[in-house]
């Protein structure tokens, strides 16, 4: 048996050698072995999670406070999660959607986050708590509608503060899923 991890060992190092030898390959072949991970597992879609805005994450800069919008898989089945959340609104409590939806940004670089049951993984939510504009007309919200990546519905989360409704200025702004509360 270790006989047989050394040669393994020495086969995963000669193919790392390889690829650096060939210039360029260590990158495609770093993210081969990334993405093969997760095919192992299903996507983490809305039926499999638990989703919140985790107040304890506040994080304020001028003008922004930012959250952790938090992801927790509550199935007995490991998932996995990738990119951006495919909509953040925020809305009343009959669910009427309030201004324009959350916009993507680039904060940390796109990887698949495998959620184990009972795992936690989040996105960073930033909201903007200045109201520039009058005519923003300013609503408190009672949730986000959240619809995870590559999810065909969506789970809400208790968000009670006031957004623009109108679709100008953009209030929200929503990262990649990342590991980690």
């Amino acid at each position: 048996m270790i006989n047989g991890l050394r040669l393994t060992a020495r086969g995963v190092a000669g193919a790392a050698a390889l690829a650096l030898a060939v210039g360029g390959g260590a990158v495609a072949a770093s993210s081969a072995f990334a993405s093969a991970a997760p095919a192992l597992h299903p996507e983490c879609i809305y039926s499999y999670l638990a989703v919140w805005v985790n107040a304890d994450s506040a994080d304020g800069t001028a003008g922004t406070t930012y959250y952790h919008l938090d992801f927790t898989n509550t199935t007995r089945v490991t998932c996995y999660m990738s990119g951006w959340p495919k909509g953040v609104v925020a809305t009343t409590l009959a669910g009427k959607q309030l201004g324009a939806a959350a916009v993507g940004n680039n904060d940390v670089p796109a990887k698949p986050i495998v959620l184990v049951p009972g795992a936690t993984a989040h996105s960073d939510l930033g909201y903007v708590d200045i109201v520039v504009d009058p005519t923003c007309k300013p609503k408190v919200a009672s949730y986000l509608k959240v619809t995870p990546p590559s999810s065909p519905s969506s789970r809400r989360a208790f968000f009670a503060l006031p957004v623009c409704t109108t679709s100008k200025p953009v209030d929200l702004t929503i990262g990649r899923v990342q590991a980690g509360i």
